[in-house]
């Protein structure tokens, strides 16, 4: 602190004897250095954002940026595309494959990771150019999932044969090695094979192995059969542990009560495709393709005379019979076609609904005594320590036993289309006890914790060593308290002067001691062996700067001797 403040007041001296210009000019300057500063923190800060999958069509971009909300990883959308920062790329990847959002061809997404080729390179070194970085982006990928610490990826991908020849599929092996050394778990497996087999085009699933190198075994990806089986265990395992833990719930107030529950799941996937023909102007018509129509009309000439001369008079005696019949005749075609209209209607049905539920619920005995002992007259001090006999708890037992029975019932009932109301079964179990725990009633009645108290030897026992530990950790800290306030002796003035200790009236000096230095043995050298000493520190410095000359020198003297 002393330093500092001498610093800060030689700062101040110097500051001092600058006339105005100057300090202005030091401030520009600090504020300079300050505003540069923080723009190469902003710009330093912040990381470089990449693309995470180059050519996503908007439904599958908006379930990526969902998948990136719920995990946490930090991105951007410019102009319709993903940006991640570049050092969270990877994570950003794991997690969509863990949250199965990745899109359907992944091979998109390392599309460019061999984007420094050289055209220099033939084919098959391109090829197996793009295998290794495939690879190796894959391997950084699945060692960001959780509870990944790394990975290997190793991809066989045949070339395409010629005709005639059997065809080889791409296969691939993934080692995983897990953070804590444990097994790895079903879902990551599956995760990393449909990562794999999707960065992979022609790769399948079923062709994908992943190898637990932490526990050297090896695993395999969970199929559509497999699938369908794992749903229906999972869906069990789910229903029993939700009713059970609503029977318990229920029956909380019994102690050391034991229930079992076992369920039955229909997990089936059942589709219904139904076809109906609609009636006439609810969506089948009849139309028209074509419509002829004709019509005909006919009538016989006017009266005529006989040829010839005739005369002028008034009668005529050759007047001609009445006119002819007439005949009129039409006709009309027409051309139609009936369009018959439908509705189908397709139901998929995922099911999952529970066929059959059975309880089995275990009471103890001490339940039904407790019962009983209730039941017994107020005044009876006897009747009330006295232990029952099997028909002395029957009536108890079927009264209890009706009683939980019609609680728990409308628990396991299932639905209409199931194969049967649930079935309950509800039974009268003997109190066990080890025997290290039969004397618990007697010692806690001892100690005045009665029955009703709830509190047991092995909970006194934890009390008691809570306690314990306790006091121990207060007496420790007391203990390190008490060391740290202890004053700390110091040597005295006379000690750190050097003053010697007054000599005591029975002792006598026996001399003083003096201070003297220390002779030194001196050695007279010769000017000849000066200049030698000085001409061998020559040589050797000359050895050590330039080796050659030095050689020549050498070859001189040695020549110049001979």
């Amino acid at each position: 602190m002393g330093q500092l403040r001498q610093a800060l007041n030689m700062i101040r001296a110097q500051v001092s004897r600058l006339t105005t210009s100057q300090r202005l000019l030091l401030a520009s300057l600090a504020v300079i250095a300050a505003m540069t500063l923080f723009l190469v923190a902003q710009y330093a800060g912040r990381g470089e954002m990449v693309e995470l999958a180059p050519g996503l069509a908007a439904d599958a971009q908006q379930r990526v940026v969902t998948a990136l909300q719920v995990a946490g990883v930090r991105h951007e959308v410019r102009n319709g595309r993903v940006l991640v920062p570049a050092d969270r790329k990877h994570l950003a990847l794991a997690q969509l494959s863990q949250a199965g959002a990745l899109p359907d061809d992944s091979s998109l997404l390392f599309s460019n990771i061999v984007d420094k080729q050289s055209w220099a390179m033939s084919a098959d070194q391109r090829r197996q150019m793009e295998r290794l970085a495939l690879q190796n982006e894959l391997a950084l990928t699945i060692a960001q999932m959780d509870g990944v610490r790394s990975a290997k990826v190793l991809i066989d991908a045949p070339a395409p044969s010629g005709l005639g020849s059997a065809v080889r599929r791409p296969t691939a092996a993934v080692t995983v090695f897990t953070d804590g050394g444990g097994a790895v778990s079903q879902r990551t497996v599956d995760a990393v094979a449909a990562f794999v087999a999707g960065a992979k085009a022609g790769l399948e699933i079923e062709n994908v192995r992943v190898i637990d190198g932490s526990t050297n075994t090896q695993r395999r990806p969970t199929g559509d059969d497999d699938a369908v089986a794992s749903t229906n265990f999972e869906r069990t395992k789910q229903v029993e542990s939700r009713v059970r833990g609503k029977l318990l719930d229920l029956l909380a107030y019994i102690d050391g009560v034991i229930v079992a529950v076992n369920a039955q799941v229909d997990t089936r996937r059942v589709s219904t495709e139904r076809r109906e023909i609609l009636p006439a102007g609810a969506g089948s018509q009849v139309f028209a393709l074509s419509e002829t129509s004709s019509e005909e009309s006919q009538s016989n000439a006017g009266r005529g005379g006989e040829a010839g001369v005739r005369s002028n008079t008034g009668l005529d005696i050759n007047r001609g019979s009445a006119s002819g019949s007439e005949m009129s005749r039409s006709e009309s075609k027409a051309e139609l076609r009936p369009e018959v209209g439908y509705q189908t209607q397709r139901i998929d049905d995922p099911r999952g609904i529970v066929t059959k539920l059975n309880a089995t619920i275990n009471v103890p005995r001490s339940y039904f005594v407790a019962r009983w002992r209730e039941a017994q007259p107020a005044g009876d001090a006897d009747g009330a320590q006295a232990e029952p006999t099997e028909e002395d708890l029957q009536p108890i037992m079927e009264r209890e036993i009706a009683r939980i029975t019609a609680d728990v019932q409308p628990l396991v009932d299932t639905p209409e289309e199931a194969d049967g109301p649930g079935t309950v079964v509800v039974s009268m179990i003997p109190d066990w006890k080890p025997a290290g725990l039969a004397g618990e009633a007697g010692l806690g009645a001892a100690l005045g914790l009665g029955g009703g108290s709830g509190v047991t030897i092995p909970g006194l026992v934890k009390t008691v060593a809570l306690g314990a530990l306790a006091l121990v950790s207060l007496g420790l800290m007391a203990r390190t308290l008490r060391k740290a306030n202890q004053p700390i002796e110091l040597p005295t003035a006379e000690e750190l002067v050097g003053v010697p200790p007054v000599v005591r009236g029975d002792d006598s000096a026996i001399g003083d001691a003096a201070e003297v230095e220390g002779a030194l043995a001196g050695v007279e050298l010769t000017q000849e062996e000066i200049d030698r000493r000085k001409m061998l520190e020559q040589v050797q410095s000359l050895i050590k700067t330039s080796p050659k000359d030095a050689a020549m020198v050498m070859n001189k003297w040695i020549a110049a001797e001979e």
